[in-house]
């Protein structure tokens, strides 16, 4: 079945006539699917040397150009062992300056704790409007920083201790995921201090200073609202998105000042309400309120604004996550089972649907990590005859929707995607009784297993409390665990080097 686009916005060209899916139920075919969707974390929403001698006395200079090559080749070994210096500058061929080349493996397996934050009193609380609050983690400057319910707290990577905090005037209810630069953006409840309230206050805070750069209130253009609702912040390229299910607005990361505040995206009461970036390109989801559920996901060019195609949301289907932008994948739930995520759907490059994947059961897709045309997925956990949890992880094709390989990942645990490590996805694999957790690489072949850190037996009991329902980082060859800040766990935080 094939339906026009939504109507054009003004002064801008026609486009290409797409074809759209529009309801899913009526499909020739049941979408493949693979098995039980990932669960939430737990299971339960990246020289040498040598040496030489020369002698005799030639008259005809031999030894003079002897002693002149060895000196070369010691240049030659000294400088590949610097990573190239001598030879193509310190970045090394290849390298744009001031890259630096990410190892293809940690150095080292077998790890040690390295320090553990206690889980302060404060902490055990929600968010603005009772919500359970969402913490975020960045890294800068030799730091791990971490939001909390009404600060943001840097602590040193190598030995946890805290180098700087900052109050949020209220309580915090969302935060941009990754910076622009060194600068992040923070959405508060302006109007409460005690868990409750309007989430309409913003915050700019320097990563590497530690200090609020500016504040200042949503603008609204509806006076019967408070704030935007169901509030997500994004950054890229200097601008800071505030978008919600009623209003959305862009600011300059630099000093906040408002750059765009529509009342309306589409002359047909369609405006975006959530958006993700890989800061190259930018999907954009709108909702419309037009009474029919229509809605529209949207890949722009985040410099121009310019819109390369327009995917319409199949009837029946609610855009709840974007896990990759290139390629572009979307995570959907089905609105008669709106607590769950039901699909992924990968889209094509000219804005069409390629693939939908079902999940069966409850889980949680946004922990799926996407590389060159496959999505790897946690499969749910399942208790094993020695009363212990263990999954699966499951690489799909996305141009097909089929199961390229099922993995253990080397072990009776339960696994959870991270990143990759070069185009190898990286696992971290929970902790068990007398047991440290791991962390394993997986050939994107066949799904075989290779284990490029164990965590000590003598922490698994900490690091599962941790661990469970909480997040986990690997970054500079270190791994960070950071538990949920509601839990009554001893420790909020460990890392692992």
């Amino acid at each position: 079945m094939t339906q026009p686009p939504p109507p054009m916005p003004p002064h801008q060209p026609a486009r290409t006539p797409q074809i759209w899916d529009t309801d899913i139920n009526q499909r020739s075919s049941a979408p493949p699917g693979f098995g039980p969707p990932p669960p939430a974390f737990g299971g339960s929403d990246t020289g040498g040397g040598g040496s030489g001698s020369s002698g005799g006395s030639d008259s005809s200079g031999r030894g003079r150009r002897k002693a002149l090559f060895i000196v070369l080749a010691l240049a030659l070994i000294a400088s590949l062992g610097a990573g190239g210096w001598l030879l193509w500058g310190k970045t090394g061929r290849g390298k744009k300056p001031g890259s630096q080349a990410k190892p293809s493996a940690p150095a080292r397996v077998d790890t040690r704790l390295d320090w553990l934050i206690r889980n302060p009193d404060k902490d055990r609380d929600t968010e603005a409007n009772g919500t359970p609050r969402k913490p975020v983690t960045w890294f800068a400057h030799g730091n791990v920083i971490r939001t909390r319910a009404r600060d943001i707290t840097a602590y040193d990577v190598r030995q946890g201790t805290e180098r700087w905090n900052i109050p949020l005037p209220g309580v915090l209810c969302a935060a941009a995921r990754k910076p622009d630069g060194d600068t992040v953006a923070v959405l508060y409840s302006k109007t409460s201090k005690t868990g409750s309230g309007d989430c309409n206050g913003l915050m700019a805070v320097d990563l590497g200073s530690g200090h609020k750069k500016w504040d200042q209130s949503l603008p609204l253009n509806n006076p019967l609202n408070t704030d935007y609702g169901n509030t997500q912040v994004l950054m890229f390229r200097g601008k800071v998105k505030v978008m919600g299910t009623s209003e959305s607005a862009t600011f300059a990361a630099d000093d906040g000042k408002v750059l765009d505040h529509p009342k309306l995206r589409f002359s047909d009461n369609c405006m975006e309400n959530r958006a993700s970036t890989d800061g190259k390109a930018l999907l954009s989801v709108l909702g419309c309120s037009a009474g029919d559920g229509r809605a529209f996901v949207q890949r722009m060019d985040p410099e121009t604004g310019k819109e390369e195609w327009t995917w319409k949301v199949p009837d029946g289907l609610e855009v709840r996550g974007v896990p990759s932008v290139d390629p572009a994948v979307v995570a959907v739930s089905r609105r008669d089972r709106s607590d769950e995520i039901t699909d992924l759907i990968s889209i094509s490059p000219e804005g069409r649907t390629r693939a939908i994947i079902s999940l069966t059961g409850n889980g949680n897709a946004f922990d799926a990590i996407v590389r060159k045309d496959t999505v790897y997925l946690a499969s749910q956990g399942q208790e094993t005859a020695a009363h212990t949890q263990e999954n699966r992880i499951i690489a799909i094709d996305l141009a097909n929707g089929e199961k390229r390989w099922e993995s253990k990942a080397g072990g009776n645990r339960v696994s959870t995607p991270l990143g990759f490590i070069d185009d190898r996805p990286l696992i971290y694999q929970i902790a068990q009784s007398g047991d440290g957790g791991r962390l394993v690489t997986l050939d994107p072949r066949d799904g075989a297993p290779t284990v490029v850190k164990r965590m000590p037996a003598e922490s698994a009991e900490e690091e599962r409390n941790v661990a469970y329902m909480g997040q986990v980082y690997f970054e500079g060859d270190r791994l960070f665990m950071f538990g949920e800040p509601n839990n009554r766990n001893e420790h909020l935080a460990l890392s692992f080097s």
